[in-house]
């Protein structure tokens, strides 16, 4: 299935409701249960077990409708013989309809009552299949449906999307793709902009709440035949939700200012009363002006604003600075590259990010996406006590792969090696293949890639971690197109990498001194629309001291690939 949308998947997920750091001294945590909604890949595989269901309940209707025309036979040949008013006595009488009652009642009763035990046993196997279904495969739950929501959410606020338009199921793309219109074959009701809204509010998005909730009454006033007599109920509901939530947006706004790490509102209360007196300040809070902040510390919210705008494709650097980019052929003086260079397209200069176009082929794309898939796992990240946890800083699956799994891997791992002039075997000099899979809106926020915490005192770091190495460098291999969204940006350099199939991005996380590069730090947007798989491939530092040398400086950094 290659269109996935999200508002088709949000009906996926209603329909399903109703009814790690590898080998090595490294322990993973894993979550009890695990989800679906962060794997696109888990998500098709729902597609062909709803279809199966539906199958099912498909040929249930079928003989169930033969069933309901023999017991509606019988009711319609009882209505026609009583019609009128004709009483029990007078239908007695006559001796040929006094023998079509005892008829009805031996007889067709008889057929009439098995009828009803096959239809009750019918109905009775129909359920236990779908039970036994829920509990011997895939099946989602609440958590992912609530998932799927709070990615519906992110991306209308990301991308910057048009909620009346993202409810009616359609929307448009990004950078590449911004001419392109993506629509879903069901839009959003009114009860589905509500649920959104809620979200959004649980979440601290006050403002796209109440877009939501617009939404919402939009929709009813549209479709408020679809509701019958709960209509009024409905609007009512989103009434009092607004009023609360414009009460709430107003109060944070007032108190906390219109954006903060967990929450933002609009720059101008919702109660004209309430800017009685105030105009003035909310009035330099909406003309505020955006000015990049590159090469030095973020805050958090800053961090967050930078990473969305580069999301949406916004050009944050100065001309003068992308001039002075280049793409370049590198051969290394390598026999295998002589015929077949690697190409590289700079990002950025400092820190060094570059793109290698063509790493591996498509084949080998195929070979790690079919190796990784049926491993797929919830995606986990260091939490605030240094442990891995899953929550929604990190929405997709990964999979690890060793090299003795198929003879293609070392061939791979090797092209890695020629392109970057690094060393990855053995199993100390990096780590095995991560295959990664993003999921509704998938996504992994700014984050750095080394493992080794300057702040954390040696005996209570990792002690694989001591004996390897930091991760000196990644090399991110895209294993699919990406339709629309899902780029890697780096919020502090201010680059923007869209996935390319058989492409890699590749950027050194430490400086010479293996402290680490705070520059580089980086998140994966949200997938709008499509599937998104990466492999990364983290090279540990200790066993490149001959090829990645230390500097003279505490900050000298890598200036390129190494030649």
């Amino acid at each position: 299935m290659n269109m996935k949308p999200p508002v088709i998947a949000i009906w996926l997920f209603v329909f399903g409701c109703v009814g790690a750091i590898p080998a090595s001294n490294m322990v993973i945590e894993k979550p009890e249960t695990d989800d679906i909604f962060s794997s696109v890949s888990k998500m098709e595989a729902l597609v062909s077990q709803e279809n199966a269901i539906v199958n099912m309940l498909d040929s249930f209707l079928i003989d169930a409708k033969q069933r309901i025309s023999i017991i509606q036979n019988y009711v319609t040949t009882y209505r026609q013989v009583m019609s009128g008013d004709l009483s029990s006595s007078k239908l007695v009488a006559n001796p040929v309809d006094a023998y079509h009652l005892l008829k009805r009642l031996t007889i067709d009763w008889d057929v009439v009552e098995r009828v009803l035990e096959v239809e009750s046993n019918s109905s009775r196997n129909a359920l236990n299949h779908v039970l036994v279904l829920r509990e011997t495969s895939v099946f989602p739950n609440s958590e992912d449906l609530h998932g799927a929501a709070i990615a519906l959410v992110r991306l209308q606020d990301t991308y910057q999307l048009n909620v009346t338009d993202l409810a009616d199921g359609h929307y448009n793309g990004v950078d590449h793709s911004k001419g392109q219109v993506f629509q879903s074959r069901r839009d959003l009701s009114g009860r589905d902009c509500l649920f959104m809204a809620q979200h959004a509010f649980a979440d601290g998005y006050y403002d796209t709440a109440l877009q939501w909730a617009e939404a919402a009454l939009g929709q009813f006033a549209r479709k408020g035949d679809n509701y019958g007599s709960e209509l009024e109920t409905f609007r009512n509901e989103v009434k009092h939700f607004v009023e609360f939530a414009s009460r709430v947006h107003d109060d944070v706004l007032e108190r906390q200012g219109p954006r903060g790490v967990n929450w933002q509102t609009n720059s101008h209360p919702v109660d004209r009363q309430f800017r009685s007196g105030t105009s003035e300040k909310y009035d330099s809070l909406a003309e505020q002006q955006f000015t990049p902040k590159l090469y030095q510390h973020q805050s958090e919210d800053e961090e967050n604003e930078h990473y969305e705008r580069l999301c949406r494709g916004e050009k944050l650097r100065s001309a003068n600075i992308e001039a002075g980019l280049r793409c370049r052929l590198v051969t290394r003086g390598h026999p295998a590259l002589l015929l077949q260079p690697i190409k590289v397209e700079e990002q950025s200069l400092d820190p060094m990010i570059v793109v290698i176009h063509d790493l591996i082929t498509e084949r080998q794309t195929e070979i790690l996406r079919q190796l990784g898939e049926p491993k797929l796992a919830t995606s986990l990240h260091r939490g605030g006590e240094g442990k891995f946890v899953r929550s929604m800083i990190r929405t997709s699956k990964n999979a690890w792969l060793q090299e003795h799994e198929n003879a293609s891997l070392p061939a791979i791992r090797h092209r890695m090696e020629l392109a970057t002039g690094l060393i990855y075997a053995p199993e100390t000099a990096s780590e095995y293949f991560q295959i990664a899979n993003y999921g509704i809106g998938g996504l992994y926020k700014t984050h750095t890639d080394n493992v080794i915490h300057p702040d954390v005192r040696p005996e209570d770091q990792d002690p694989w971690n001591l004996y390897v190495g930091d991760r000196i460098a990644t090399l991110m291999v895209y294993l699919s197109d990406v339709e629309a969204g899902g780029a890697t940006v780096f919020p502090r350099a201010g680059v923007t990498c869209w996935p390319r199939k058989g492409s890699a991005a590749f950027w050194w996380n430490l400086y010479k001194s293996g402290e680490p590069d705070l520059t580089t730090r980086h998140g994966a947007c949200p997938v709008l629309h499509g599937s998104k798989w990466v492999s990364n491939k983290w090279i540990r530092q200790y066993d490149q001291m001959f090829v990645a040398k230390c500097g003279l400086h505490p900050l000298e950094k890598y200036d390129s690939l190494l030649m």
